[in-house]
């Protein structure tokens, strides 16, 4: 059963991870930075149509794109936290015990 992430979660790993670090030093970073220029360059084609009766369709491929957009960064979110988790030498399981337990799980 998938858990949902807010999106401030996600943000606030993306500002204080993804943004600082170095793209050719760290795997997550370089992941994010492909994203964004995945999702910018899919952005900037939909504008080389820029043809009025084509104003909802690029209405629905912006949403489209949004949705890819967030739902990479949510995959990118969980594979950084079962990373983070690993190296601390435990699992999603044990973070989800620990929080039934009433202890606060390790983040990054």
């Amino acid at each position: 059963m998938r858990q949902h992430v807010s999106r401030e979660e996600l943000l606030q790993i993306i500002d204080e991870h993804w943004m600082l670090e170095d793209p050719d030093r760290n795997e997550y970073a370089f992941l994010f930075r492909m994203i964004q220029e995945r999702h910018r360059t899919q952005f900037e084609r939909a504008f080389q149509q820029p043809e009025p009766s084509q104003y909802k369709a690029m209405q629905r491929y912006f949403r489209t794109i949004d949705q890819q957009r967030n739902r990479a960064e949510e995959i990118l979110y969980w594979l950084y936290l079962d990373n983070e988790l690993r190296r601390q030498g435990k699992t999603f399981p044990d973070q989800a015990e620990a929080k039934r337990e009433g202890e606060d799980p390790p983040l990054a």
